[in-house]
């Protein structure tokens, strides 16, 4: 289920995602970067992350914040899978912690080791409501206490991002320093310090976004192949090559097992 938030949060939140599921114990799950960083809260067991790898386990915290995901992740669940996704906005981590984003890539900040007793406050609140509404509600007065401290992220570097949505990620370097009042390494920085990502990386994962969301709704008179061209992949070689780079999927593996709701988080087994 996908909910937005308020509009005074609207400048930090993208939207929120309540996920449950019935699986089985140590049922498999694949997680894969939306260009989004977010925060998590469980309900029930906290769930084990390994990497691409599978080199590199952990069991997720109660509550916590994540960064950029440069890899795909696999998941296993270690009990009822029931948790809250707040989904930041791309620019999110640094405008809340005022940090530079990409020290985040990759990890995982228990929410507690930010915020100390507020964060401890708050899982108690999340665990005591009796509604999706309540518990966004007791999420947003948390959030809206810290508003006076987040960070302003940089105009060009938010125009710069509204560019590559208007265009589905299918916008070139050299287009944004053309629209943009920067220069190519100025752009870099940017993209590196508030979102974690190179502006191309970023642009990549968009258009692979619109890209998912299109594989799901091919209309009866277009092709797999019309659908390839028109969100930016040169032929299915390419796709199916930055598909398994990503998620560690095939195109049809991926459509089989799609969630309309969390795009970029499945069952795998």
């Amino acid at each position: 289920m996908q909910l937005s938030p308020s509009n005074e949060l609207k400048s930090i939140v993208k939207h929120y995602l309540f996920v449950d599921s019935n699986d089985v114990e140590h049922s498999c799950y694949r997680f894969f970067s939306d260009g989004n960083p977010g925060i998590v809260f469980h309900f029930d067991a906290p769930l084990i992350q390994n990497n691409n790898t599978n080199t590199s386990e952990q069991l997720q915290p109660r509550s916590f914040i994540y960064g950029q995901i440069t890899h795909y992740n696999n998941i296993t669940l270690n009990g009822k899978l029931s948790m809250l996704v707040v989904v930041l906005q791309p620019f999110g981590i640094n405008a809340l912690l005022g940090v530079a984003t990409s020290e985040l890539n990759n990890a995982i900040v228990e929410l507690t080791d930010v915020f100390k007793q507020d964060a401890y406050d708050l899982e108690d609140q999340l665990l005591e409501a009796t509604s999706i509404n309540q518990l966004i509600s007791f999420f947003e007065l948390f959030l809206v206490k810290r508003l006076a401290a987040v960070k302003q992220v940089d105009q060009n570097l938010k125009n710069a991002v509204n560019i590559i949505y208007q265009n589905r990620g299918m916008v070139s370097i050299e287009d944004l320093i053309k629209i943009l009042p920067v220069t190519e390494r100025q752009l870099e920085r940017k993209f590196n310090h508030y979102i974690g990502s190179s502006p191309k990386k970023f642009a990549d994962t968009i258009r692979f976004q619109f890209f998912l969301k299109s594989l799901q709704n091919i209309p009866s008179d277009k092709s797999l192949t019309e659908i390839i061209y028109a969100n930016g992949f040169y032929d299915q070689a390419h796709l199916n090559k930055y598909f398994k780079i990503n998620t560690g999927l095939t195109p049809m593996q991926y459509k089989s097992g799609y969630n309309p709701s969390v795009i970029n988080f499945m069952r795998v087994q």
